[in-house]
């Protein structure tokens, strides 16, 4: 399945053609992914799933999409990343479905499960397609641009879920998503073919003629010496520390608000729903104060990081005063982790398309976010219930303070493929 590595896309049709492809796929993914969340309350009140259980299914999908990561960014950098995208919505779609007709718990595990190790086969091959077929500004806006993705694709997953659920009950939230899924598939499959034929045959080669033409060209580089020598171990604890705020901390978005100021439910959820929207400045925030000022991926997380720990020391003391206050708080500090998500997963791995490395290291650094955002899922409940959520925002202050460090440390730090030799 490996194919030639194509040349740079320079006509403005086709890379426009190539992104609407990727946001189109990737974008698909939160449909079938987040549905199980919409559906969760109706899964308990109908008695299919207790909470524990549909708990147990959630986690389970949380980490298996999480190693996945680390295994498919492997693979990324060795199969055709049209294929990889292709099966991974296409199977996608087929535990959608699945998932809607077998409403037993056993299976429901197992099924989501897999539904999260086959959607971790959509992101690093993305990255690996921008590092291969696209060069310099044009590569870097479209990475920044497609996190546009998480504030649609959460928006349109819950609209269409909750108009499923409420026109023909939870298993059409599933089905919904697998029709979804099967139509990007075939989009993705048909349109991206064209764009790697045309790169293939049109796109612009290295002048060096010794450059790789096939993945297996491409010199064999060791994870740890891409750890160790390309510049990635001092940004593990910030980006384990982005993980558990970025995702961990947006999960119990609803439980604060509803506990610190008795507010209703669904009132919770619409904040929640919210969030990714305004979260998008983060990332387009990122790109200004790096190119203006800071110009480092880890100089511009540390001034990131710190504005985060600014917002959380406010909610810490004064959250608790007026709850758009803390509303307001809490969208600063997810709207900063963006803009570190930003730096350090959408464009770091770039950096080591030269070595035909893009979507390993895309998916390791993705793997270690999940990583925080898994142990936090565990760890926020256990602090909220043993010592409230003024001693948890204290250690969300604390870990943030970390990662802040440990991103000055970095500021001085290139990310240099050619040391992974």
């Amino acid at each position: 399945m490996s194919l030639p590595v194509p040349g740079k896309l320079t006509e403005p049709r086709m890379i426009r053609l190539l992104f609407a492809l990727c946001w189109s796929a990737y974008f698909s993914t939160y449909i079938g992914r987040l549905n199980y969340s919409s559906a969760m309350t109706e899964l308990i009140a109908s008695q299919v799933l207790s909470r524990t259980e549909a708990g147990a299914i959630s986690m389970v999908f949380f980490f298996c999409y999480g190693g996945g990561q680390l295994i498919n960014g492997f693979l990324g950098d060795k199969l055709s990343p049209r294929w990889m995208l292709f099966i991974g919505m296409s199977a996608s779609a087929l535990l959608n479905a699945l998932m809607g007709a077998i409403p037993l718990f056993p299976a429901m595990v197992l099924l989501w499960g897999l539904n999260g190790y086959v959607q971790s086969m959509i992101w690093p091959p993305i990255v690996r397609i921008f590092s291969d077929m696209l060069e310099g500004e044009t590569m870097i806006r479209c990475s920044i641009h497609i996190t546009s993705t998480i504030a649609a694709g959460t928006l349109a997953a819950y609209l269409l879920s909750a108009v499923m659920i409420q026109a023909a009950g939870w298993r059409m939230a599933f089905w919904a998503a697998a029709v979804a899924l099967g139509g990007a598939a075939l989009l993705w499959l048909i349109g991206f073919g064209r764009v790697e034929r045309y790169a293939l045959r049109h796109g612009r080669r290295e002048e060096d003629a010794s450059a790789p033409r096939t993945p297996a060209e491409y010199p064999k580089v060791p994870l740890w010496r891409l750890v160790t020598r390309g510049g990635l171990a001092v940004l593990l604890v910030p980006i384990l520390v982005h993980g558990v705020l970025k995702d961990g901390v947006t999960s119990w978005v609803p439980t604060y608000i509803s506990e610190t100021f008795q507010a209703a439910p669904v009132l919770s959820i619409l904040v929640t729903m919210a969030l990714p929207v305004v979260n998008l400045t983060g990332a387009y925030a990122a790109n200004f104060m790096n190119r203006r000022f800071f110009r480092g991926e880890g100089r511009t997380s540390a001034f990131f990081f710190m504005i985060a720990l600014g917002a959380l020391l406010a909610l810490r003391f004064f959250g608790n005063v007026s709850m758009v206050l803390s509303i307001l708080l809490l969208a600063v500090i997810t709207s900063s982790m963006l803009a570190v998500n930003t730096m350090l997963i959408n464009l770091v791995p770039l950096y080591f398309g030269k070595i035909g490395k893009s979507s390993t290291v895309s998916g390791f650094l993705n793997s270690t976010a999940y990583l925080g955002a898994a142990l936090s899922t565990f760890t926020i409940g256990l602090l909220v219930e043993y010592t409230g959520w003024g001693f948890t925002i204290t250690t969300w202050a604390a870990i943030t303070a970390a990662a802040s460090l440990f991103c000055i440390f970095s500021r001085k730090t290139v990310f240099s493929p050619g040391n992974c030799l």
